[in-house]
């Protein structure tokens, strides 16, 4: 009868598994959180921070031209931007700590940060 039986080598869980998957979701979930100003970097240098309850729409003036940055219901969104292929406008409202929408050819970025400044954001 033992010999029908045959011991697994895989286990749902093992000891080690569970030392590094609470970290990593940890990690997760404290990203998660919504976030309470949103910074404006331009060539690499923060140019604005608004705080995300404060509704308006605005522009910032990058490489190609001006982009729309709209901030509305404590979120953030590219509006408009005059780069070719418009990805940071597909990526939509953003609101949570450490989100953040990056404009390569405008070298425009917009970033969400809580109030506090923490190490893995910054």
């Amino acid at each position: 009868m033992q010999g029908l039986r045959k011991k697994s080598r895989y286990h749902i869980i093992k000891p080690l598994d569970i030392i590094f998957f609470f970290p990593l979701l940890f990690l997760f979930l404290k990203t998660q959180e919504e976030g309470k100003k949103v910074e404006i970097f331009v060539d690499g240098k923060i140019k604005y921070i608004y705080n995300l309850n404060d509704n308006r729409t605005f522009e910032v003036e990058g490489r190609l031209g001006n982009s729309i940055i709209e901030i509305k219901e404590g979120k953030v969104r590219m509006k408009y931007s005059p780069c070719p292929d418009k990805l940071c406008m597909k990526t939509g409202y953003i609101k949570n700590r450490g989100e953040s929408i990056i404009c390569v050819p405008n070298r425009v970025v917009i970033r969400i940060r809580g109030d506090d400044i923490d190490g893995i954001t910054e």
